[in-house]
């Protein structure tokens, strides 16, 4: 009754995958409307960082940047830039510090909310996102993915749009984006064959030669003190800026003729669509709900399917929810199946040690309640179920046994120095207290400062900490009671075989 009890509170238990760690550091990137100037955009990121630090005295160390990476800058391309976009990398004081610095015992999710609200407030801005812990941690905010494939790209736009503005009205989501981005506006030369061939041309000479004149080509290396640099020869800037400048440039054929861009095509404006994401070879946009303060994974969860469902979907659209809760399902049926191997293993171990299979089975009555428990123990405290609770409870599936096997094992000692079942079994609950009492005590001491701490770090083991403490404290109570009941139970139904044996045994040899 106590473990069915138990389980009707599991669907009382919230789930996520790693906790929010306190790691005191916070990204930000910033979007402005494509095509803005760069000192507009510089003059915006200085205006943010005075706000920021004037505001939040926790803030230890901020920089940004922004503007085009050039060719150059491997480094820079591999992440979003532009004129448009700022990127801040932003350190807080430790949160040990950080009550003396600012006054204020303000948390990591706390200050994130807040900067999200001043972003708000920039009429400028077009798009932001805050990251908490900066966005690369296990540790750091954790967000529900909610990915739409289909092939059209406006019907796919529409959908996600929509169910954007859905999540943004669920309280438990702090900040929702949309993976796609914004069509980027572009020069387009559309060359005619029949011109290109009557110059001697083709698209491939041609293209070459236009890519030369825009991007450069490395014609030679500088060399100076042992160091190399790339002699990179182009147009200068103000001779490939406007849509005149590219349909004056030249290029040449074969025989050295000279032929203008406006005189083998068409040079033109075109919104050119953005990257196409792709997921199982199938085009795909995600929207992105991070998970808010007050709300877990499973909260985000259930609101985005539940949105999803009463959205009307056209049929060749299809969705599922990805991100985070994809990994967390996976891990968690990960972690299931080694649950099951430990129990099994430990099985093994007891029943070669006994040199029986009853006794290790008695003794496994003490596991269920270790599940007990962490149940109880997660329900009461309101602490999610992840990742660090599982790895606790996979500590206890070793851990819980001792007390079974301590008791189980004196309980065989004394009936082997002749005294009854029951006799045998109150005796070595008597003698066996105090050890199963010291060692129970000890473990759960120990686990108890992990359970409760608020230190650096402390967000990611608090779970690990409270499930071995919990669970561990019910499955000891119960085995003390439990055990000795199942194992008198089973004794005694051995000891009516044995003598229904040896009875039939007897009658063979009066018969004979």
């Amino acid at each position: 009754l106590i473990f069915a009890g138990s389980m009707s509170l599991f669907l009382t238990v919230k789930t996520e995958f790693f906790p929010t760690e306190d790691n005191a550091r916070i990204g930000v990137n910033i979007q402005l409307p494509i095509g803005t100037r760069q000192e507009i955009t510089r003059d915006i990121a200085l205006q943010i960082d005075k706000e920021f630090r004037e505001k939040y005295p926790e803030i230890e160390m901020l920089n940004f940047s922004e503007g085009q990476a050039n060719t150059d800058n491997t480094f820079a391309q591999l992440s979003d830039n532009g004129s448009h976009i700022i990127s801040m990398n932003i350190g807080l004081y430790s949160r040990g510090v950080r009550l003396k610095k600012s006054g204020s015992n303000r948390g990591l999710a706390e200050i994130c909310d807040l900067m999200r609200r001043d972003l708000a407030e920039y009429t400028e801005i077009k798009k932001f996102e805050v990251l908490l812990g900066g966005g690369n941690d296990m540790g750091s905010e954790t967000s529900v993915d909610i990915e739409i494939y289909g092939y059209d790209f406006a019907v796919t736009d529409a959908v996600a749009n929509e169910i954007a503005t859905r999540m943004r009205n669920f309280k438990g989501s702090s900040q929702v984006n949309i993976s796609r981005e914004d069509y980027i506006p572009e020069y387009q030369i559309d060359f005619d064959r029949e011109k290109l061939a009557l110059n001697g041309l083709n698209v491939t000479t041609a293209s070459s030669f236009l890519r030369n004149r825009i991007n450069g080509l490395v014609a030679s290396k500088y060399r100076e003190d042992g160091d190399e640099y790339d002699i990179r020869v182009r147009y200068a800037p103000e001779f490939r800026q406007s849509l005149e400048d590219i349909e004056n440039i030249m290029i040449y054929n074969n025989v050295g003729k000279g032929v203008r861009i406006r005189d083998i095509g068409v040079v033109v404006e075109r919104m050119t669509p953005p990257t196409i994401e792709r997921k199982n070879r199938q085009r795909v946009i995600t929207v992105s709900a991070n998970v808010g303060p007050g709300a877990v994974l499973s909260d985000v969860v259930a609101a985005a399917n539940r949105e999803m469902r009463s959205m009307d979907i056209p049929s060749e659209v299809s969705w599922q929810i990805g991100g985070t809760y994809e990994d967390q399902q996976d891990t968690f049926a990960d972690m299931g199946i080694l649950l099951v191997l430990i129990i099994i293993l430990v099985f093994i171990v007891m029943a070669a040690q006994f040199e029986s299979l009853v006794d290790p089975f008695v003794i496994m009555f003490s596991i269920p309640f270790a599940f007990t428990g962490v149940i109880v123990g997660l329900s009461v405290t309101g602490t999610p179920l992840g990742i660090m609770a599982l790895i606790g409870l996979v500590m206890l599936m070793g851990i819980v046994v001792k007390n079974g096997i301590v008791l189980v094992d004196y309980t065989i000692l004394c009936r082997e120095r002749g005294m009854s079942i029951l006799t045998a079994t109150v005796a070595a609950g008597r003698s066996r207290l105090r050890p199963v009492l010291m060692t129970t005590l000890t473990t759960v001491l120990g686990m108890i400062p992990m359970a409760v701490g608020t230190g650096e770090g402390s967000e990611l083991w608090r779970p690990m900490g409270m499930t071995v403490a919990w669970g561990l404290s019910v499955s000891t109570l119960i085995t003390l009671i439990i055990v000795p009941v199942v194992y008198s139970i089973f004794a005694a139904n051995g000891v009516k075989i044995r003598r229904r044996k040896l009875a039939k045994l007897h009658r063979l040899e009066i018969q004979q």
